[in-house]
């Protein structure tokens, strides 16, 4: 018996990837919203970036690029963990936000919601978990 439960935490990853992506993509353009404003410069003090552009990349890269990987891996894989990458992603977004509001002693009003997301996908990724252990155990009896 397939479970669904590894698609619905792969569109998951991809809204995640999508975000990550667009926001990305409009700090690397530093054209657009709050990206058009200056780099602030307290944050200059306490992080190595002094524009938009290195933390567009990487949101890009660790964010954009590790979710869809997250997501190709549980569209595609019949392996029953399938949701360990997801859960990866959302531990390093999670802490990558607590980690924001402890270095530059600041939240933003879009900190709260990405958290929320990262517990999600956090979530997202258990229920999968538990759905294979459970689909485990009802094999075995």
């Amino acid at each position: 018996m397939k479970q669904k439960r590894p698609k619905v935490l792969a569109i998951y990853d991809l809204f995640l990837a999508t975000g990550a992506i667009w926001f990305g993509i409009q700090m690397v353009q530093l054209s657009s919203g709050i990206f058009a404003e200056p780099y602030p410069k307290n944050w200059a003090e306490k992080l190595p970036f002094d524009s938009w552009v290195m933390p567009g990349i990487l949101a890009i890269i660790i964010f954009g690029l590790g979710n869809i990987i997250a997501a190709v891996f549980s569209f595609t894989s019949r392996h029953n963990s399938v949701w360990y990458v997801s859960a990866i992603m959302g531990a390093i977004f999670f802490s990558s936000l607590i980690f924001q509001i402890c270095i530059l002693d600041e939240d933003y009003i879009v900190t709260y919601p990405f958290l929320g997301f990262s517990v999600i996908q956090l979530c997202l990724s258990g229920y999968v978990f538990w759905g294979y252990r459970k689909l485990k155990k009802n094999k075995a009896n």
